[in-house]
């Protein structure tokens, strides 16, 4: 939102609904609503439209133009213009250097229904032909301009929905500093959907070249985005990915390594990577790759991408033996979480999400873990403003682990990066093993159910921690179940581990919740009580004696690691 006594400017067709959502967002924001035609008019004593016919356009627009940089001085203001202001006299540049500029778009059918009930428009005709006529026209010539407003709102849904957009969140938006190996990035948290990031793109497209990769699932917010960024003078370029773990194939980047030499994109240009975590991992590695490494954003429209994929530089693909096997670290010059997409977001992908929260604050915070359950029910009816809270600290969890331990090469301590591991090492074979089916939160959320079942076992942490994360996890709506997913198929996948060190694995166990630790297993030890645990009585956690299980490095190291 615009500061406190920073115009809010509304633009947008005739049929928009500038004039009324201007009136309901002041009364909502404690401001006052000003209209450009009707204070022309009292000035004038004539309306917009006897204005018009009188004096002609040209006349029409330098007085309103005059009447516009005056009341863009008025503080605390939300100011509607008429369609046509901001493309005369570089009235838009105007706005936007006064102002927080908001585009109320909506499509010609809705702003043909909405003219034909207002009345006496001069400009669009009489008939309901020559209304539609006139719309298509100046839509077609005016988007471009309405495009460099800082902000797109979807006008065509009910008012209520409109002033919620544009007001966003009262905290509204926030940043966070990620360092990563001494370079520095933020990660944005905005209120709005993805077009609202088109002034910071623009920013880091020093070229003015941009190649945006789109995952298929989210193409509806393409559009504006790249209409945006084109009213800002860049030459996008975009290309549509197929979306989930399918897109980490080889295939998916050899056809983005091909699609970027096509159109001769060079080491200095952006790539825009919009879509879940699956998207901006392959998209991220082909901007490692390509020509040695472009600068890239990464734009994660899933509540999982949001808090765990997009932070922390990681990029990869996987491989038929295992998840993620193919990889490298570069970091983005921004991410950007666009909370406006989540609502489109389906219900499971949602949960499954929460899972990546649910880990991070497993090992590292006990309090947020606690806030995280107690607003289950919210967050499994998908509440954005119960989301925002557990976000903001995950992340911050996040940028302060991958500050302290870029490469995973600390080796042990609170910050130990490897931590952020907990729930994968199994979860991430039983996700390859269903063939993907298993959402990757859902893989997760699973995987720490075993990993603190195993901790039990081995005597890392104390009886009853296993039951709180099953109980937390379920208030989650996530799965907790994880006996029939323990197959040979499942096991032997451990053996690709990317964390796997000879016969050696760094499995993550949790001592108490908010506090783990790096434990050296053999994985044929581990494999073995992942079985045993498999084949125990339902409610059991049989405890292993770690001289029958487990090396003697396990009982030497398990002790003294943090």
């Amino acid at each position: 939102m615009a500061g406190a006594n920073k115009p809010i400017v509304l633009v947008g067709m005739p049929g928009s609904g500038k004039s009324t959502t201007a009136q309901a967002l002041a009364t909502a924001l404690g401001r006052r609503a000003v209209d450009l035609d009707q204070a022309l008019a009292e000035r004038s004593g004539r309306s917009t439209a006897e204005l018009l016919r009188r004096e002609g356009e040209q006349a029409f627009r330098a007085q309103e133009a005059e009447l516009l940089q005056t009341l863009l001085e008025q503080p605390g203001t939300v100011l509607a213009v008429g369609g046509g202001a901001p493309c005369f006299h570089d009235a838009m540049t105007l706005m936007r250097a006064a102002a927080e500029v908001v585009w109320l778009d909506a499509p010609v059918e809705v702003l043909l229904q909405r003219t034909l009930q207002d009345g006496d428009r001069p400009l669009l005709g009489d008939t309901r032909a020559e209304q539609q006529a006139a719309l298509q026209r100046l839509a077609a010539q005016r988007s471009a301009t309405y495009a460099r407003a800082h902000r797109r709102v979807d006008a065509s849904r009910p008012i209520r929905e409109i002033v919620a957009q544009i007001q966003g969140p009262q905290t509204g938006r926030l940043t966070q500093a990620v360092d990563f190996a001494g370079q520095h990035h933020d990660v944005v948290l905005d209120p709005g959907p993805p077009a609202d990031a088109a002034d910071a793109v623009a920013v880091h497209a020093q070229t003015g070249r941009v190649a945006l990769l789109v995952d298929a699932r989210v193409l509806m917010y393409a559009e504006p985005l790249q209409i945006m960024l084109a009213a800002r003078g860049l030459d996008v370029q975009l290309l549509v990915l197929p979306g989930g773990e399918k897109s980490k194939d080889i295939r998916v980047l050899t056809r983005i390594w091909t699609w970027l030499a096509q159109f001769g994109f060079g080491r200095d240009d952006l790539l825009v990577a919009l879509g879940g975590g699956a998207t901006t991992d392959v998209a991220g590695l082909a901007a490692a790759t390509w020509q040695r490494g472009m600068p890239w954003i990464a734009m994660p429209t899933t509540v999982l991408a949001m808090a765990d994929a997009s932070i922390g530089a990681k990029t990869a693909i996987d491989l038929p033996a295992g998840k993620n096997l193919v990889g490298a670290l570069h970091a983005p010059v921004l991410v950007w979480l666009a909370l406006g997409a989540l609502p489109t977001l389906p219900s499971r992908e949602f949960r499954s999400g929460l899972a990546e929260i649910a880990k991070i604050f497993a090992v590292f915070d006990v309090d947020a873990w606690s806030a995280l359950v107690a607003d289950g029910p919210a967050l499994k009816r998908r509440q954005i403003e119960a989301l925002r809270p557990h976000l903001v600290r995950a992340i911050a969890w996040k940028a302060r682990v991958v500050a302290a331990d870029p490469r995973e090469r600390l080796g042990s301590g609170p910050l130990d990066r490897r931590l952020l591991n907990f729930g994968h090492t199994l979860g991430h074979a039983f996700e390859s093993q269903s063939g993907f089916s298993l959402r990757h939160g859902e893989a997760v959320a699973l995987g720490m159910c075993i990993a603190a079942d195993l901790s039990q076992a081995m005597g890392l942490a104390a009886d009853g921690t296993s039951a709180t994360i099953v109980a937390g996890l379920q208030v989650l709506g996530l799965p907790t179940d994880y006996e029939s997913l323990v197959t040979d198929a499942a096991l032997e996948r451990l053996a690709a581990d990317k964390k796997k060190r000879g016969d050696t694995l760094a499995f993550i166990a949790l001592r108490q919740l908010g506090a783990a630790c790096v434990a050296p297993v053999r994985a044929p030890e581990l494999v073995a009580l992942a079985r045993v645990l498999a084949t125990a009585p339902a409610g059991t956690t049989p405890r292993v004696h770690l001289a029958e299980a487990l090396s003697s490095q396990v009982a030497r190291t398990s002790g003294r690691e943090s």
